[in-house]
């Protein structure tokens, strides 16, 4: 399915980063599109946001949908390893990249691209003879302004913090592609290999690629597209970055001893088939495959464990498979009036696979090998676990263009989608869009847009298919067996998202254009848990209700200050404020699974920060940004080239938890707080014995910021080389990532919370952000 995409970004026209992930690439230059830096762990994805909500903030339902060259792929991390499935492709292979915001494109995708679409184009082969284009970097991980009083990780402890970060991580990228092309099509194909060993001891993280993009034409109207991209990675180190650490903190002596292996093999593979009838009229299939197998070894010793050792052994395996089958129609009904019209179907298959087998002992029952405690010997108890989740959705689409003089566009959209676990399976996805250029017809050069569709969320696979788990004791010879934890929502239906578009954009003159858009999204319709008096064996029940809302306008301005011969200026500047809120929440909802936002009204932001003062939850901030963005300039002068990019944010909070302030409730009478330094609230929670906690929160700050977050300093050798060398381009660089970040938070990075809480034990908050600084080379024979 191709979309015309409101954004669209040349990698090679701006600075790529030093850091794994497409997503680094994109940060700061797309309005809109939110790229958080939450850890400085080499792998891992960073949180990214398109014009996404969910009541959940560490919910994946919020990313947008991620597309190689149109095909789908799977773009969240696993939950056994962490490690960023962006991080499979390197820069240097992509073309462009395509950001999808409008409804009356993202439509066309129903319940795919609910908080918008992401298109990763890739670089294919050009006519002509053999092409050889090879580029490298090398250089190091440091922290910036690494002052122990701000680390929090290691509990502002300087002999830990010493201990366990380096004098600085090599970081360091390869990358060769071969490309022509002629009569018969085009191929090219690469291989690329990355590393970064980060900044922490005994840590980083590694890809190895294999890429294939080639077109065949196998008759003058019948055509072929291969594309393969294979990738094995790998990270090493405790601290994988994941949103929740599992091991107490803080540790100083024992990071060397903890072993925490994890592995990825990534698969993206597509071929298209072509067919053109007439100059009119196009069939086209695609099959693809995602596919993902990741695993992961731990291994804790007794050092750690005061006398026990914990062994495990986790793999899971994701697979998405899809097959679109289109025909397109153009047709012009005068010289005014065109029509371009598309029908579809198509059936995407998830399936998920999971299992682990793990152990703990004490020391003195048969020593600390790793191997005896996963395959049960001589151990005490072993627990092996499997899972399997498999999900179907069927669906037809249509899309038709209507144009008229060039200057009027209209787009309609009708998708509905089928999924295999709904019992009420299929759901409507309508939109429609109106484009205007005024120039022709009023003289002004001003562009304008409207839109208003529906999309879709599909709840979490447990609400609708029920919780199936494999389960058994290893050690004792019992077979692995598979139960139904809880039944099936029969009531269970996708989250409705009703979005509303508008924009303008103005072409000042030639070298200056300014774009105002503003949207409303509205979510309707959340399956949440209600709890039940356990009278008949039965906690809880499910129930669909609930409604938020999300708003916002993007802007951006693009400018060709200076243009001449020696000498040549640009700017993007881009800027987004996003207002969220209730709409609407469950009646009685200290008795639901939403209980957390019982303190918010109607109106109160979702992503409001809530804890008690005295006895009474109280809103006490608002976790989200107000607005962000980026700046990025780049100054040439003949052969020289210098980019800078600076990403922003303001508005946000984070509640920092105190890290001497946690109390059982019943041991300080339920009077809170205890320390007059600190905030009169806090949080709760309860112990395994069913004890209340009091954890207090020593302040609230304000966690804006501003960073110089890329800058580049490049020389082109020009033709000269070509002349002597037969070379093309040459381009010898200077690169760096995070190199500067002003802000009044008291840590090291104010993006480092995911939920907007800085937690005592440090779960959900990322490890520090390092700056890096490296060389490189690019060749074109």
């Amino acid at each position: 399915m191709n979309a015309h995409a409101q954004d669209t970004l040349v990698v090679d026209s701006v600075i790529s980063s030093n850091r794994s992930g497409i997503e680094n690439t994109l940060l700061g230059n797309i309005a809109g599109l939110r790229v958080k830096s939450w850890t400085g762990t080499p792998g891992v994805q960073s949180t990214i946001n398109l014009r996404g909500l969910n009541i959940d903030p560490t919910d994946k339902s919020t990313m947008p949908l991620i597309l190689i060259d149109g095909i789908p792929m799977i773009g969240s991390p696993s939950d056994v390893t962490g490690i960023n499935p962006l991080s499979y492709f390197s820069a240097d292979q992509v073309e462009r990249i395509e950001v999808i915001k409008n409804i009356d494109l993202l439509a066309a995708y129903g319940v795919q691209a609910p908080n918008g679409a992401i298109n990763i184009v890739m670089k294919e082969g050009k006519s002509g003879a053999i092409h050889v284009r090879a580029n490298a970097f090398a250089g190091a991980n440091f922290v910036p302004n690494n002052d122990y009083k701000k680390d929090a990780f290691y509990n502002f402890n300087n002999m830990a913090r010493r201990d366990v970060y380096g004098n600085g991580g090599i970081v360091n990228e390869q990358n060769v592609m071969v490309d022509g092309g002629g009569d018969f099509g085009s191929y090219l194909f690469g291989l690329s290999n990355y590393q970064d060993k980060g900044y922490i001891k005994d840590s980083g993280f590694g890809r190895q690629s294999l890429f294939l993009n080639a077109k065949y034409n196998i008759s003058p109207k019948f055509s072929a597209h291969f594309y393969n991209n294979l990738a094995l990675t790998s990270r090493n180190g405790r601290y994988a970055g994941e949103f929740n650490r599992e091991l107490p903190l803080p540790v100083i002596n024992d990071e060397g001893f903890v072993m925490d292996k994890k592995r990825n093999v990534g698969l993206v593979s597509f071929v298209g088939l072509n067919y053109q009838f007439n100059p009119a009229f196009k069939a086209s299939t695609v099959a693809s495959l995602s596919y993902e197998a990741a695993s992961r070894d731990v291994f804790v010793p007794s050092t750690v464990l005061n006398g026990n050792v914990y062994a495990a052994s986790v793999t899971s395996k994701r697979q998405l498979i899809t097959i679109n089958t289109s025909v397109n129609y153009l047709h012009q009904f005068t010289d005014w009036l065109k029509l371009d019209m598309t029908l579809g179907n198509e059936l995407r298959t998830n399936d998920d696979r999971l299992t682990s087998v793990d152990g703990q002992r004490s020391l003195e029952s048969g020593g600390s090998n790793f191997v005896k405690v996963v395959t049960g010997y001589n151990a005490n108890q072993v627990n092996a676990l499997s899972d399997h989740e498999m999900e179907k959705i069927f669906s037809f689409y249509g899309k038709w263009n209507w144009n008229y003089k060039e200057d009027l566009d209209i787009n309609m959209v009708l998708r509905t989608d089928g999924s295999s676990f709904y019992k009420n399976k299929w759901a409507l996805y309508p939109a429609l869009g109106v484009h205007y250029n005024l120039k022709n017809t009023l003289n002004i050069p001003v562009k304008a847009n409207v839109a208003y569709g529906k999309t879709g969320i599909l709840s979490r696979p447990e609400t609708y298919r029920g919780q199936l788990s494999g389960y058994g004791d290893y050690y004792g010879g019992n077979e692995l067996g598979v139960g139904l934890l809880y039944p099936a929502f029969a009531d269970a239906k996708s989250i409705g998202v009703y979005q509303l578009d508008a924009g303008l954009s103005f072409d000042i003159n030639s070298s200056i254009n300014f774009s105002v858009n503003y949207f409303n999204k509205i979510y309707k319709d959340f399956t949440y848990q209600r709890y039940l008096p356990n009278i008949s064996g039965i906690d809880y029940e499910y129930e669909t209700g609930g409604s938020i809302g999300l708003s916002g306008f993007e802007f951006n301005l693009d400018g060709k200050w200076i243009h001449t011969r020696d000498f040549s200026w640009t700017t993007n500047l881009n800027v987004a404020a996003y207002k969220n809120k209730v709409r609407s929440l469950p009646a009685d909802i200290q008795n639901t699974s939403l209980a957390y936002l019982g303190a918010l009204s109607k109106g109160d932001a979702v992503t409001s920060l809530i804890a008690y003062e005295g006895n009474q939850q109280k809103v006490i901030g608002n976790s989200e940004a107000k607005g962000f963005g980026g700046i990025s300039n780049t100054w040439r002068y003949k052969n020289i080239s210098a980019d800078v990019m600076i990403s922003y944010a303001w508005g946000a909070d984070v509640a920092a938890q105190s890290f001497t302030s946690t109390y059982f409730a019943d041991q300080v009478s339920n009077n809170f707080p205890l320390k007059s330094a600190e905030t009169p609230y806090y949080t709760t929670s309860t112990d395994a014995t069913g004890r209340t906690i009091y954890q207090g929160i020593s302040n609230i700050e304000n966690a804006s910021f501003v960073r110089l977050n890329k800058a580049a300093l490049t020389y082109h050798f020009g033709s000269s080389l070509n002349r002597l060398l037969s070379i093309s381009d040459m381009q010898v660089f200077v690169r760096g990532d995070n190199l500067i970040t002003l802000s009044k938070y008291s840590g090291l990075n104010p993006e480092e919370n995911i939920t907007g809480i800085r937690k005592r034990d440090l779960s959900y908050t990322g490890t520090p952000l390092p700056a890096s600084l490296v060389l490189g080379l690019k060749l074109v024979l």
